[in-house]
């Protein structure tokens, strides 16, 4: 009965600590700077966005001494003739790095008026723009190329348009 017993909550123990398969984020697609797949498909990332799937971008560069990586989860995106997608980040107030602690923060103030939106591409296209709230206008706009990395949490289990009646 001990034994019996002893296995039962052995296999409860073991049983709560499996991780749900749609628990955690996969690498669907990835593109290099020129938009070629390195990994993936575009496919199974359309799949993933139409099958209601959670979707995080990552992306970053390397300099002469620095490095950074971003990720990010967008707050629009859209399926373009059944083979790219278009993503648009949350806009930011984007503090000033500190290359030297490797910190950030918001002691300019100056950059408070200015929000940074980004459009992103399974094409590795990167449409940088840093607008003036209150002026009501573009700064400046950085139009640029990255290796992406889309990831996905959850179904991806259909391949119907989202406008489909099916």
């Amino acid at each position: 009965m001990k034994k019996v017993l002893f296995i039962l909550v052995i296999a409860l123990l073991s049983s709560c600590q499996q991780e749900n398969v749609n628990s955690n984020y996969k690498i669907v697609y990835k593109n290099d700077k020129e938009g070629n797949t390195l990994k993936g498909s575009k496919e199974k990332l359309i799949n993933c966005i139409r099958g209601g799937a959670e979707i995080k971008i990552g992306w970053g560069s390397k300099g002469k001494n620095h490095r950074i990586e971003h990720l990010s989860e967008p707050i629009w995106i859209a399926i373009l003739d059944e083979s790219e997608v278009v993503a648009h980040l949350d806009p930011q107030v984007l503090a000033k790095t500190d290359w030297d602690e490797l910190t950030a923060d918001y002691a300019d103030s100056t950059l408070l008026d200015q929000e940074w939106r980004v459009a992103i591409t399974t094409k590795g296209e990167f449409d940088a723009v840093w607008y003036d709230r209150d002026q009501g206008g573009v700064i400046k706009r950085i139009p640029q190329n990255h290796p992406m990395t889309w990831f996905a949490k959850g179904n991806s289990k259909t391949n119907v348009p989202l406008f489909s009646n099916e």
